[in-house]
């Protein structure tokens, strides 16, 4: 049956490929099936990442398991998450880094690139695979558990999280906050800057 199915590609299993990847599976007659290309072992909560470079015994909640990506779908047995980098893309076809059911070349009737993006440490995990991934971060929980003063470069969201994260659970270590501009979080409002000035000041954050 899967030799006469037609593929829909979808290349990157994060939240835009999943929630692509489901919506397809949902809507696609019996002819087809969906195949979700994604080299990670398990969906990266990119989110979370940062939360859990601080906090420990938490990190290994960022890392879901792909095997319910289709279970809500008409047919979830027809579809399938392969586990690879596409090496090389052609207007029929993609290559991948390895076999997959005996097939290193999956021919394909439409694709989606969701690759996504990239995010600085600790926004993203050098590993594919989750265990690898967890030892990362709690490697770098120790090292902020070590240090006596950490400075945070950068006031958008991320940089506000990791600084207010790491005076709440450390509240005698220096914590600084470095940023270029005069606002926090400068893409909203001027008053949420305010509020989190305040709050950065009642923690001590430098």
């Amino acid at each position: 049956m899967a030799a006469s199915l037609r593929n829909i590609i979808v290349v990157g299993g994060s939240y835009v490929g999943v929630a692509t990847t489901q919506g397809l599976a949902n809507l696609l007659p019996a002819t087809h099936r969906v195949l979700l290309i994604e080299p990670h072992s398990h969906f990266h909560h990119l989110f979370a990442f940062p939360r859990f470079a601080i906090v420990p015994t938490y990190e290994h909640k960022a890392f879901i398991p792909y095997s319910g990506t289709f279970s809500e779908s008409p047919s979830p047995e027809r579809h399938h998450v392969v586990r690879a980098k596409v090496s090389e893309l052609h207007k029929d076809r993609v290559v991948l880094d390895r076999e997959w059911q005996g097939l290193r070349e999956i021919p394909y009737d439409y694709l989606v690139m969701a690759t996504g993006t990239r995010l600085r440490a600790p926004g993203s995990m050098q590993d594919d695979d989750k265990p690898l991934s967890v030892k990362y971060l709690q490697s770098y929980q120790k090292r902020l558990l070590d240090a006596k003063s950490v400075a945070v470069i950068g006031g958008g969201a991320v940089g506000v999280q990791m600084a207010t994260d790491l005076k709440e659970i450390y509240p005698d270590k220096d914590i600084a906050l470095i940023h270029s501009r005069e606002q926090l979080m400068p893409v909203y409002h001027n008053k949420l800057s305010d509020i989190i000035k305040a709050r950065c000041q009642e923690l001590g954050i430098k």
